[in-house]
Formats: C-alpha cells, structure tokens, sequence
C-alpha cells in the first residue's frame, strides 16, 4: 500500500503508508513493516518476534475475528478487507473488534471501498482506508467532505445534514420505518415481532426500542441454532433492558419426528425439511401469535427470489391478523448502515460470512458473488428456500398445529 485515506474529526486526510501487504501465507517477508494474513501470523509465533519492523495483520471478509481476540497486544493494525462495495461484513468485523474485544490499535479497511462508505467505516471505529490500485485518494478524500455532519445517535435530538443523495434516501428511509412502526402500535397494541435475531431483526429490534414502542418481541428456538445466535439474547437484553420472549417446539412432536424419520432427515427431501421446519417453527410461531391481530417480521425485497415483491403491509389471511414488514424496501447495505451508525449489536455470525441465518445444520457460509440465501437450505433450489413462516398455510394445517 502506497497511499491511506485517514479519518478523523470528520476530515480525511491523504497520508503515506510504510507497511507493505503480504497476502501469501509463508512467503519471505521484505524488511520493514509488513501486513501479513492473520492465521499466517498466528502459525509464525516466535519467528516473526526477531525481525524488524512492525507487523499488521489482515482479515478477509468471512474470518472470525476471535482467532485474534487474545493476541492483539502484539500487533501494530489490524487490516479488514472489503472485497466489493455491497458486501458489509467488514463493519461487523471492525465493530467486534473495538466493541467485543477491546482492540485500541489501529483498524484499517482495504479493497472496494467507496465514498458512500466513509462514514459507517468511522462509525465502525476504522482510523483508515486504503483504496484499491488505480483508486484516486486525493479524490476520494475531498468526496469525504460532501457529507456535512458526521452521523449522530439520535437521541441528541439533532437531524444529520447528508449531503450526499445515499446517504439522504437511507435517512428518508429511517424516518419512513419509524412512522409505520408508531402506526402500527397504534392501530394494534398486540402486535408482536417475530426475531430471527439477525441483523435485520436487531435493526428492527433497535428502532422499536429506541421509540419506546408496546411491541412485544419473541424468538423461535428451534433446538438447532448456533450458540452465537442465542447470545443476541442477551446482547438484547444489555443494549435495549428488553427481555425477548422465547418461544420453542413442543417437545413430544420433536422427539416424535426424530424417531420417524431420523436427527437429519431433513437433507432427505423437500417435504421432510418443511416438517422439521413446521415442527420446530412454525407450530411454536403459531401459538406466539394466538390471539393477536397484528405480527411483524425483518423480511426483506433482496433476500431472496422468493421475497422480491414482498409488501410492507399484508394481511395473513390463515391466522386471520394484519402483517407487516416495515424493512421491505431496505438493501444489505441500509441493515449494516443503521447498524454502524447506531451501535447496534450483531450477531457474529455475519461477520463469519453468514447473511442469512437459519437452524445450524441447515445453514453454511456463503462464498464471495454467491446468493446471500445460498447458505440456507443450499441442496435444495433457490425458488424452494422457505421455512413455512411467511407462507400462507391452509386452515386445516393450522388446526392441526393448535
């Protein structure tokens, strides 16, 4: 790297760089200061301590920043790469590592990072950014200076002037979201939030609690998710004072349904899958939303194939209620956007590679350019990705779920 873009008091400021990236795992490494792939660091040890220079080490976009967590004390930066501007992984990865695990050094992003991103990188804690080859710093420094305020929690009670036309309809967004969410505790104060525990469902989660909203908010434990998953629990209950109610399968009908057919009979076929999901799902959402007249989800327009003419506003025709999904309209790159700016916690798993989290058995992480969905259920087709919860079902399968 030859030229930094630094951050800081809402400037941006075109620096020299002295270290030089490595990415080859066990290459001879030059004198001077160096930035090498972290897991090559960590397998060197010893080695590195009789060279010159300081070392640095990189991230890649699906690299669990944990493998650092006990050895930051030796290091000089961390490097985060950001393979392509829609991917946002490496927000969650910059915030865990100053929020999670205390890092103080310097936190630098690398790769396709653009001036939309300048800001949420700040917020995320980056102190800078080094743009691909053939990237103008100099220019990318002076579009840093079209944002006219840095953005601020809204609790100060102050509007973020955003120069930029991004930037702005991100904002409009916001204050759309949060109209309909106050409307909607209005028009129905039993209404309850179904959460994933995603980064989307914590968005919504933020936005309801910041507005003090009667919504309640509940989570389906199936039995299979990932522990990370689980801790948003509690990472729930510390930012926000808010205990989200935990709804899990009847446990006679999971132990019938194993015994059938097996622990991992859902790879077997489509219809074995939908009834693990039913069991463990959508009879447990069922019985959450008795009774109310109104339920929300985090659903998105661009999760899925299966979702991209979703409406804000639907009736649920089977349980006889109003649903919303005030997120509908909002991209990947809005979810981690709000998430940066308002220190919203996230699940770890996302910064793992992970967009899209279901049960464990049934979910992976995806590779670089792949669907964000092609994790979940990825042996079955993507017009075929859906647990059960959004669908309509028949009268008769409800009854039988009572």
């Amino acid at each position: 790297m030859s030229r930094l873009v630094r951050l800081a008091d809402r400037r941006a400021v075109v620096a020299g760089d002295g270290f030089t990236l490595v990415r080859e795992s066990g290459a001879p490494l030059p004198d001077g200061d160096v930035i090498i792939p972290a897991a090559d660091w960590i397998a060197r040890g010893e080695a590195l301590g009789g060279r010159s220079g300081r070392t640095g080490v990189w991230l890649g976009p699906a690299e669990d920043p944990a493998i650092l967590k006990d050895r930051l004390a030796g290091l000089a930066l961390v490097a985060v790469e950001f393979p392509k501007f829609t991917d946002g992984r490496g927000y969650s990865i910059g915030a865990l590592l100053r929020r999670r695990y205390g890092w103080t050094g310097e936190l630098r992003a690398i790769g396709e990072v653009l001036r939309d991103q300048l800001f949420y990188l700040a917020r995320a804690g980056f102190d800078a950014f080094a743009l691909a080859p053939g990237r103008d710093a100099e220019a990318a420094a002076r579009a840093f200076e079209d944002f006219s305020i840095a953005y601020q929690d809204a609790s100060d009670g102050r509007t973020p002037a955003l120069a930029d036309r991004a930037a702005a309809a991100r904002e409009a967004k916001i204050v759309r979201t949060r109209k309909l969410l106050a409307r909607i505790a209005a028009a129905h104060p039993d209404a309850a939030f179904a959460s994933s525990l995603s980064a989307e469902d914590m968005v919504l989660t933020d936005l309801i609690a910041r507005a003090g909203l009667p919504i309640r908010v509940f989570t389906l434990d199936t039995g299979r998710l990932h522990a990370e998953t689980l801790g948003m629990i509690g990472e729930a209950r510390a930012r926000y004072g808010i205990e989200i109610e935990v709804m899990r399968p009847v446990a006679a009908e999971v132990e019938a349904h194993v015994a059938a057919h097996g622990a991992h009979a859902f790879y077997e076929s489509l219809e074995l899958r939908k009834a693990c999901c039913f069991i463990r799902k959508v009879e447990p959402l069922n019985r959450a939303l008795a009774g109310r007249s109104a339920w929300l989800t985090g659903q998105r327009r661009d999760q899925a194939v299966t979702r991209g003419a979703l409406p804000e506003e639907e009736t649920d025709t089977a349980r006889g209620m109003a649903k919303f999904n005030p997120l509908a309209d909002w991209s990947w790159e809005d979810v981690l956007a709000y998430a940066a700016r308002f220190e919203v916690p996230l699940n770890p798993l996302h910064a793992r590679g992970y967009p899209s989290i279901g049960c464990e058995p049934c979910t992976r992480a995806i590779r670089p350019g792949e669907d964000p969905r092609a994790g979940r259920w990825w042996w079955e087709q993507a017009d075929k990705k859906e647990c059960g919860l959004h669908e309509q079902p028949s009268a008769q399968s409800l009854e039988s779920a009572a």
